[in-house]
């Protein structure tokens, strides 16, 4: 039995999915581009340290271009544009600036909770680079030593000129629903006692998304899985996943857990899942999350949230 037509359809209102920003990647090879992006007036700095992103108050901390005084050891790389200004990153040394009385460090799970949609996804585009950038130091055909070229987005071999490009690992995350219209939900050992969420794992080599939804499916909870839809996608930066969502179909029940990454699984129906998150008793992951997003399509209107203590 196929999915129904209500389990097919995208994913609304989708965090992150779409962008209010552009990247114009064919300005990227101008040799001059981030000095005369920096020196517009329109250009705004935003500043990423090992610790986070500089933020000040309930927005992150955008410094004109043209008022930023940077030190030899950062590096920047050119984030893109909206109607109003042009944004750049820069990469800092949280302890080499020690403490500031305009801004504090956020990480990105933090930020979540204080910044408007916008700015989250700057954030979110700004540390996936980031991420990227800190680990990718050193040539891998050689050894030696990869400095930034392309406005930051590509690193270069200084002794073979090989390229590197930034790299983003699929993932795929699935609400998987059996013919009673129940839904899948399991608690991973990363989580807190009281979390649950849909299942989901990295795509391996040489696989389809598909084949990749029916093998962790079944590698984390013993269900095997007939038919599955593509949902949507959401980037996810924790260090570098792109979370690509989907609904599949139960063609079993039998529960068994792996027992080292997910430790329990239940099949919830709709009023279990809403008196267990009216009472406390369990929690879904936050709203801004493509998990969150699988839950509540599958719902059918807002998650409840438990009265506050």
């Amino acid at each position: 039995m196929a999915l129904a037509e209500k389990y097919r359809a995208p994913l609304t209102s989708l965090s992150f999915a779409q962008s209010v920003y552009e990247r114009p990647v064919t300005e990227h090879d101008q040799p001059d581009l981030l000095p005369k992006v920096l020196a517009d007036p329109q250009s705004r700095v935003m500043m990423l340290s090992e610790l986070g992103a500089a933020i000040n108050g309930e927005s992150l901390l955008l410094i004109p271009g043209p008022d930023y005084r940077a030190s030899e050891q950062e590096q920047f790389v050119y984030l893109g544009r909206d109607k109003q200004h042009l944004f750049v990153l820069a990469m800092v040394d949280a302890v080499a600036l020690g403490e500031a009385e305009k801004f504090t460090w956020a990480t990105l799970r933090e930020a979540f909770n204080i910044l408007d949609a916008a700015q989250a996804e700057l954030f979110v585009e700004a540390q996936a680079i980031a991420n990227w950038r800190r680990n990718e130091v050193f040539c891998p055909r050689c050894g030696s030593e990869l400095r930034p070229s392309t406005s930051g987005w590509v690193q270069r071999c200084v002794s073979n000129g090989h390229e590197l490009f930034p790299r983003t690992d699929p993932a795929v995350i699935a609400a998987i629903i059996d013919s009673e219209d129940r839904l899948l939900l399991g608690a991973n050992s990363t989580f807190k006692s009281t979390m649950y969420s849909v299942l989901a794992g990295f795509v391996e080599a040489g696989e389809s998304l598909e084949s990749a939804v029916r093998r962790e499916i079944f590698e984390e909870s013993g269900v095997l899985v007939g038919d599955v839809a593509y949902r949507g996608s959401q980037p996810w930066p924790m260090p570098r996943s792109l979370m690509l969502g989907f609904t599949g179909e139960a063609l079993s029940t039998q529960l068994v857990p792996d027992g080292a990454e997910i430790l329990d699984l239940r099949w919830f129906t709709r009023e279990q899942l809403r008196s267990e998150l009216s009472a406390g008793t369990l929690e879904v992951p936050r709203s801004i999350s493509i998990a969150h997003a699988l839950i509540r399509s599958w719902y059918g209107e807002a998650l409840p949230e438990a009265p506050s203590k």
